[in-house]
């Protein structure tokens, strides 16, 4: 459920993904999806938009703020493309097959290929009602797994950068690897998987240099919540996996994060 600009519908805009929209256009609905909060959708959240009189929020994530009109959110749902299933089920319109294949992607993702925790038996039953009447699973998840070269040859060097230490993990990508490599950021979409994998990692700490800011990716083996720690600078997501994008060069952010996960596995062991 990832784009990077707003979606025109019959009578509104839907939005998906956050800080992107540059210029808001005129609308009498604002439908948000997988964001958490309004201003994780505009860019400059201070930019006086005016926004639409009615704002339908769909989401799943714990730390949602519920900014909507209308709140749709389930933090027992895997993806936001598990509630617009149960959407399309409960007002019994039909499914397309490109819109099975999105669904599918969303599950998919989310889940990282049905193996995380927030995989339940519903999340199966949706996966399993969208393969039999509508997709092909392998032709999808190779779509999704596919790696371009300049973007295998950034892993390999981020993966160069992993530092382990009672059992924080870090790696991270800065704009000189990713221009040597001629590669793109959005390459990097997954790479904290790679981290994660290792055998003694507890939390997965990813981070990414971005122009003025650094946006980083948290993971953990359910011992502590992420999610904790990504409220403290502004972020969030879920207990297992949440983001942060903080206003400061990668060393600093990197030391600061690794603080907050210090403090909080201290507090567990002790």
């Amino acid at each position: 459920m990832y784009c990077n600009s707003a979606v025109p519908v019959k009578y509104g805009f839907i939005v998906r993904n956050w800080n992107f929209v540059q210029k808001w256009p005129s609308s009498d609905l604002l439908i948000v999806v997988d964001s958490a909060s309004l201003d994780r959708i505009f860019c400059d959240p201070d930019g006086g938009y005016e926004l639409p009189a009615m704002i339908i929020n769909i989401d799943h994530h714990k730390s949602n703020v519920r900014f909507g009109a209308m709140n749709y959110n389930d933090e027992n749902a895997s993806s936001a493309c598990e509630i617009i299933y149960n959407i399309y089920e409960i007002l019994k319109v039909k499914i397309t097959r490109a819109v099975a294949e999105t669904l599918y992607t969303g599950l998919y993702s989310e889940t990282g290929g049905f193996v995380y925790p927030n995989t339940t038996s519903d999340t199966l039953r949706i996966a399993a009602n969208l393969v039999r009447q509508y997709i092909k699973p392998d032709l999808v998840v190779k779509q999704i797994n596919a790696k371009t070269v300049n973007g295998t040859r950034l892993l390999s060097k981020v993966l160069a950068t992993i530092e382990l230490r009672n059992g924080i993990g870090t790696m991270y990508v800065t704009k000189k690897m990713i221009a040597e490599c001629r590669a793109n950021m959005s390459d990097t979409e997954n790479f904290v998987s790679f981290l994660m994998a290792i055998n003694q990692v507890k939390v997965a700490i990813f981070l990414r240099e971005q122009n003025d800011f650094t946006r980083i990716s948290l993971r953990s083996n359910c011992q502590i919540d992420v999610d904790r720690v990504a409220r403290k600078y502004g972020g969030g997501g879920h207990r297992l996996a949440a983001g942060i994008k903080m206003q400061t060069p990668l060393k600093k952010a990197m030391k600061a994060i690794l603080l907050a996960v210090r403090k909080q596995l201290n507090d567990i062991n002790n």
